[in-house]
């Protein structure tokens, strides 16, 4: 008696390591594998900073080497950001018209399924961000506000 009751403990948590090996949920939800930066001329929307869902809005647009960046971040508005981005190799880096360059370059590319943009700074502590293709709604291009000193932008 005691060594069924042992044996059906084991065949139970050999069920529960089983079933959570994987969750179903995540499927379709992590990008597939990385590529360069082919495809990176889209419209695209932040959704996730180290794993953790964006709880700010962040969206922006690259084409023939400019971007356009409109975000809500620390701000009710929206804020534009607009400048030059370049791709040297495996890496991504940028300027703002309006004043200097980026905070940092990025390493990363595209998905093979061409529907996400994964970033991850190249610093100290790098910080990895994944971003959807969108479209951006017009009424935030609509609602952006230029530049304000106060909001560091995102990129």
């Amino acid at each position: 008696m005691k060594s069924l009751k042992i044996w059906s403990l084991a065949v139970v948590l050999l069920m529960a390591m089983v079933g959570c090996d994987k969750n179903p949920d995540d499927e379709g939800k992590k990008p597939q594998q990385i590529g360069g930066f082919d495809g990176i001329e889209k419209e695209w929307k932040l959704v996730s900073v180290n794993d953790v869902p964006a709880d700010f809005n962040v969206y922006v647009q690259f084409e023939s080497g400019m971007f356009a960046m409109y975000q809500q971040v620390y701000s009710h508005d929206y804020k534009f950001y607009e400048g030059e981005y370049e791709i040297n190799g495996d890496k991504l880096s940028g300027s703002y018209f309006d004043e200097g360059g980026w905070r940092c370059d990025y390493k990363g590319g595209v998905s093979s399924d061409g529907k996400s943009l994964i970033l991850t700074s190249v610093e100290d502590n790098p910080i990895t961000c994944v971003y959807e293709e969108c479209t951006i709604p017009q009424e935030v291009k609509d609602e952006a506000l230029t530049r304000s000193v106060e909001v560091v932008p995102f990129l």
